[in-house]
């Protein structure tokens, strides 16, 4: 029993240092891709910059928008970056209006 478990241990060090070294080649190869990449676009007048102070984010799209925009309507899906605009927008979308009422106007009598 504890040969097999010595074994498996040994076997799953051997994975986990496999799929290490294989992700350490892909990083490796995405970075030269990126450089490439950016070498062809100086070519067409073109320049390539990193965001955030040259740290790459994982997902892009949705993901930045919300990293950006952390509020989000109560009611629907939209996302704000400060609180003013969010109060606007669900007064403005989500709230009914009331209707205006004015006074009424007294005849005056004539004199």
């Amino acid at each position: 029993m504890a040969d097999t478990l010595v074994r498996l241990l040994g076997t799953l060090v051997r994975d986990r240092k496999t799929r290490v070294r294989t992700e350490r080649k892909l990083v490796r190869r995405q970075v030269d891709l990126v450089k490439e990449l950016g070498r062809l676009l100086q070519g067409i007048g073109y320049e390539l910059r990193p965001i955030r102070g040259g740290k790459a984010r994982a997902a892009a799209g949705a993901a930045n928008s919300e990293a950006r925009k952390p509020l989000m309507c109560p009611k629907c899906d939209r996302r704000f970056a400060h609180p003013l605009p969010l109060a606007r927008h669900v007064s403005a979308s989500h709230t009914r209006k009331k209707a205006r009422r004015t006074p009424r106007r007294t005849k005056k009598a004539k004199g």
